[in-house]
């Protein structure tokens, strides 16, 4: 898959009437070879529009990201060590910060301006989703799941 598809993707998902947190950790899931099984979807429900749609907190993209970096690179048991899903986290929140100017939903709609029909976040979550598929990538590059 590549980031493009991906990004296209999670756009549509949004278009469709995923949250931001679903989409992007449907992308991730469907799109970037993530296993997952269960409920995984119905995790991300609430934290769509920066939880709860308060928009007071993490935003949305950026939480359904984290979640699929947990997916992927979470621990099982606490004799596991936690550092390559906590780094990659750390790494994404890092560059959706650089990208977006923010993490907090409140701020990255302020960045956003006014919008129709919720276009910019669109158009935020294909973004998001791109990024999170490149560090998927380097990290596969590196050896890594």
């Amino acid at each position: 898959m590549t980031r493009q598809e991906a990004e296209q993707t999670a756009f549509e998902l949004m278009a469709t009437g995923y949250n931001c947190a679903e989409s992007m950790l449907r992308t991730a899931v469907a799109h970037l070879a993530i296993a997952a099984d269960g409920g995984w979807l119905r995790m991300a429900t609430c934290f769509g529009g920066g939880v709860g749609r308060s928009h007071a907190e993490l935003c949305g993209a950026l939480s359904g990201g984290i979640m699929a970096l947990g997916l992927a690179y979470g621990r099982d048991a606490v004799e596991t060590s936690p550092y390559a899903g906590l780094d990659l986290a750390a790494e994404f929140r890092n560059r959706f910060r650089q990208r977006f100017g923010a993490s907090c939903c409140r701020e990255v709609l302020d960045r956003l301006g006014p919008q129709e029909n919720w276009a910019a976040c669109k158009r935020l979550v294909a973004d998001a989703a791109g990024l999170l598929h490149a560090l998927l990538e380097e990290q596969r590059a590196k050896g890594g799941r």
